[in-house]
This record gives C-alpha cells, structure tokens and sequence, in this order.
C-alpha cells in the first residue's frame, strides 16, 4: 500500500483531479476516501504513504476543517504544498438547455466562486449544496433541469454536457492543497514552516510572540485564527513562516517562542509551491 496516494473522492473532484495529476509525476496510484478524516486516519495507519487535502481558495478563503484535523493530537504532518488552477463548468445532462435549467447542485465552495455567473445567467435556479462536486454529478446526470457545477474531467467521468466553461467570478481561481505524511520534508533552501500555537489569557500574548519573528526578521506569511471548542472567546493561531524549521533562525525563534506559550505545535517544514497545474 506503500505506493498509495489518499485524496477526497469520489471520483471527479477536483481533489481528484489534482491527484491524478500529482501521481502521474510520483508513481503513486490515488485512492479516494468519503471524508477528510478518513484520509488523516489512512496517512496515521499507513494505509496510504501520502494524503492530499484541500486547505485554501484564493477566492473563498480557509478550508476550516482542514486547520482544525491539523491541530489534533495526531503525528500527520505537512510534506508539502500543492496549487491547482480550479476552472468550473456547468455540466447538464446531453441536450439540457440553460434557460430550463432549475437547480443547480455543487460543493458550497463551487456555488460561492460562481455566484456572480449565476445571478447573472440563471437567476431563478435554486443553489443546492452538496458533499463534494462528484455526488452533485451523479445526481444530476439522472434529471432534466438539473445542472451542476464541476470540472470538464467530471463530465467526462459521467457523460455529462459541457454547457459553458470558466464560470468561475474571477479568472485567478487557485486552490493551495497540502501533502499529508508520516514525515515532513528535508531542507531544501526555499522551504515553509507551518505552526499552531496556544496563547496564555493576558494582555500582549500575541504580540510577545510574533515580535520574536520579527526580531529574527523571518516572514510570516499566513496568521490565521480558530477557536477553541468548547471554550468560547479562547482560540488558538495557525502560521506560516518562510524557512525551514532547521534553519538556525527558524530553530532559534521557536525555541524562544515555546517558552512564552501554551504549546506550540510545528506542523511540518516542506518546499514552497513551484508550480500550479492547470
């Protein structure tokens, strides 16, 4: 199983698609899970050697779920960052007119980067979300007046028509996906540390704590805020900083980070994204 990709099925997702893509570069083989948990589970029990998860949208922003499996008591780490160029389509059944069209079913995400597109050519159809963009496929290859928002591999998987493409509201539509593993990455000279840290209750936690990076004059370059179940006005921060967590700068703030908070948990040093797949 040591040769296995985990992603986010079924098939027709885009975290399909990008795994199909990563794989063929990687002699990996993708196998699909129904839930993110589950692809955190299988990298844990070594049913895959890597799982790939989507964690940022450049139009809709965090994939909370993603930053909340991150900051569970698990050994999974980050090995890597992968960027896909998300082009949406809307997909019908053969023969279906968009002017007919009454429903249009896809991933909440998909629905939010195409509102623009829909307000615009079918105000009128209702917006129904569901679990990922192949489910809404599926259902939607069954019925007249059904469309869906998917990928053009999506229509091919299922036989479905490509009404019109590149639906998305901006052109620029890039989704940051993350390389799962038991291991992070070594250094390679142009790497990214992601952290998660717990701050003490009191005033100025915050600020002692990312002053200590910028008196290293490290870069950080994602700060992004979560709350802390069960603990209402409590939350816990999710960073990126340039480097590896090797580097004797990177080595030397966290150290002095770790001693002025809660915990401090590194998620994974691995190599900046070089490239996007189109």
């Amino acid at each position: 199983m040591r040769n296995l990709l985990g992603y986010l099925g079924p098939p027709g997702t885009f975290s399909e698609e990008l795994a199909v893509r990563y794989c063929t570069s990687q002699s990996l083989r993708p196998k699909p899970y129904p839930t993110m948990d589950r692809i955190f589970t299988a990298v844990e029990k070594k049913e895959v050697v890597q799982g790939v998860v989507p964690v940022e949208n450049s139009l809709e922003g965090t994939v909370n779920l993603t930053l909340d499996l991150l900051s569970k008591n698990s050994p999974v780490k980050i090995k890597g960052e992968l960027l896909l160029r998300v082009q949406h389509c809307l997909l019908a059944r053969p023969g279906q007119e968009i002017a007919k069209i009454k429903e249009v079913y896809s991933h909440p995400q998909a629905l939010a980067q195409c509102r623009i597109y829909l307000d615009r050519i079918i105000p009128e159809a209702s917006r129904i979300s569901m679990a990922s963009t192949a489910e809404a496929v599926a259902l939607a290859s069954q019925n007249e007046g059904k469309a869906v928002i998917a990928s053009r591999r999506a229509a091919w998987l299922y036989g479905l028509e490509v009404l019109q493409e590149n639906i998305q509201d901006e052109p620029s539509n890039i989704t940051r996906f993350l390389l799962l593993a038991l291991a992070d990455a070594p250094w390679t000279g142009n790497d990214k540390t992601s952290l998660l840290i717990g701050l003490h209750d009191r005033p100025g936690s915050l600020y002692s704590a990312l002053g200590i990076f910028a008196r290293y004059k490290l870069n950080l370059t994602k700060i992004e805020s979560r709350p802390v179940r069960g603990d209402l006005g409590k939350y816990k921060f999710f960073l990126d900083v340039e480097g590896h967590r090797k580097d004797t700068k990177v080595a030397r703030a966290l150290k002095e980070i770790k001693e002025k908070v809660l915990f401090l948990k590194i998620l994974g040093s691995y190599p900046l994204a070089g490239q996007t797949f189109l």
